[in-house]
């Protein structure tokens, strides 16, 4: 899967907010970041909690 730039925000909102996750937990109908995005919507949060 290609990375969009564009969706890394978005994502990031939906991690922050609460609805989604980062990684799985193995949960029954979990919403969990594509893999492919893990690592730069992490990177994106860690950069905005720094700021």
């Amino acid at each position: 899967m290609m990375v969009r730039p564009y969706m890394i925000a978005p994502y990031a909102v939906l991690v922050k907010s609460g609805g989604w996750l980062i990684e799985p937990t193995g949960a029954e109908g979990e919403k969990v970041v594509p893999e492919a995005y893990r690592v730069p919507v992490a990177e994106y949060l860690a950069a905005q909690e720094v700021a």
